[in-house]
């Protein structure tokens, strides 16, 4: 074992080296736009700027300032060539370098771009594309692109990391590659000093890259800008949502307040006022009308409760969310398992989202997916209150419009909540919905 173990850590390091190698001339190659382009400019324009005050006799303070304004001179036109081709390579070249950083780091940086936006024909036959209006279609749409592409503000992101990184990363990535060239040339004329710098690039070559996952996480992500217009359109999703649950909800309790117990009460009116012209003249008569009205009277009494436990339901409220669970499970028309690791109450707003969830998750179990035997299981952990309900049943749930599933998204949406579906064909079907919150 001492033999395999000493025979694997020369092939760890080989391989550790040549990945190294590998990633640092990857790393150089994305990252040393800025120089190929800012270098040749400066050195050009330094050349032609300060032959303007070479050999010039005037007095100091002013040969200073001819100097300090070809210089800046110089410094503008290395940033007019880096904005000249950043619109045109930052995207590819970060792009490229965020998935060098998730292959090798793990680091996932989900980015959104700019879409152009759609074109809409006026009145007066022009086009407009959101900003201005244009003659023809062709060029509303061509117009839109153009502004979408080159005024986005995760384009400009790109360029800063592209910028940045050619500060940090480069010089790191290219020095173990810098002396394993420098070593190899030299070796020959200097048999001491070239080997050295072989092994030093070699030695360097596992670390000199691992700048990429530090600067990264910094910069490679989505802008500032961008994250908080996504969260933005999330929000505006969210409250859309809510108000056509809110609509639809008001009018679940309108149609059962109207149909149900508002009929029945109506009915009861009127036995109550028939009863009363017959109690003189036909007491029989009287009795069997204000006996049909109290049993429309439990009807009705009946028929509220129902409407209210679906509003709020009354052992939610003074039991909890744990024991309301157990009700909906001893109400089911199939064996359910309750299990629940939630060690307090959770705060009301989320538990009675997290009921009615659990409510629509069982109904669906029984009613679509055909299940014998059903599990529901509660925890808490991380400041997160999850139910998980697991089904036997037919298998093939998805969270399609207009579906229970899609309900219980949007509902646990507005709390940060997430639904996690995990449902093949055929089953066994498990569906977690998870809600951050603190415990009451």
């Amino acid at each position: 074992m001492g033999e395999a173990g000493g025979g694997g850590w020369p092939r760890r390091a080989v391989a550790a080296v040549g990945a190294g190698l590998w990633r640092c001339a990857v790393l150089t190659a994305l990252t040393c736009l800025p120089v190929l382009v800012a270098g040749p400019v400066g050195w050009a324009g330094s050349a032609l700027a300060y032959s303007w005050s070479a050999g010039t006799t005037a007095a100091l303070p002013l040969r200073v300032l001819a100097v300090s304004g070809e210089t800046l001179l110089v410094l503008l036109w290395v940033a007019v060539a880096l904005w000249t081709v950043h619109p045109f390579t930052s995207r590819a070249l970060a792009g490229a370098a965020r998935r060098c950083a998730a292959r090798w780091l793990g680091l996932e940086s989900a980015v959104e771009y700019r879409r152009a936006r759609p074109v809409t024909r006026m009145a007066t036959g022009h086009w407009w594309d959101g900003r201005e209006y244009h003659a023809s279609e062709r060029e509303a749409r061509r117009r839109a692109a153009v502004h979408a592409r080159f005024h986005d503000p995760q384009l400009h992101g790109d360029g800063v990391w592209l910028l940045a990184a050619a500060g940090t990363v480069l010089p790191l990535a290219v020095l173990p590659l810098l002396a394993l060239g420098c070593g190899a040339a030299l070796t020959p004329a200097h048999p001491a000093c070239g080997p050295a710098l072989v092994a030093a690039g070699l030695a360097a070559a596992p670390f000199g890259w691992r700048a990429l996952g530090p600067v990264g996480r910094r910069l490679l992500g989505p802008v500032a800008s961008t994250r908080l217009g996504r969260r933005v359109a999330e929000l505006e999703a969210v409250r859309a949502d809510l108000t056509q649950t809110q609509a639809a909800e008001l009018e679940r309790i309108e149609r059962g307040l109207h149909d149900g117990a508002q009929a029945r009460l109506v009915a009861l009116g009127m036995s109550v006022g028939a009863a009363e012209h017959l109690v003189d003249r036909d007491p029989a008569a009287a009795k069997r009308l204000l006996a049909a009205a109290r049993a429309d009277s439990v009807g009705a009494l009946a028929e509220l409760r129902a409407l209210v436990r679906g509003i709020n339901p009354p052992v939610l409220v003074e039991r909890g969310l744990v024991d309301a669970v157990r009700a909906l499970a001893l109400d089911a028309a199939v064996e359910v398992d309750v299990v629940s690791l939630v060690p307090v109450r959770p705060e009301r707003p989320v538990e009675a989202a997290l009921y009615f969830c659990v409510a629509e998750l069982l109904t669906n179990a029984v009613k679509h997916a055909h299940a014998d035997r059903i599990g529901i299981e509660l925890a808490y952990a991380d400041r997160t209150l999850t139910a998980t309900v697991s089904d036997d049943g037919t298998g093939g749930a998805a969270a399609s419009p207009g579906s229970g599933l899609s309900g219980v998204e949007r509902r646990v949406a507005a709390f940060g909540g997430r639904l996690e579906i995990d449902s093949p064909v055929g089953g066994p079907t498990r569906i977690t919905v998870a809600v951050p919150c603190e415990s009451s």
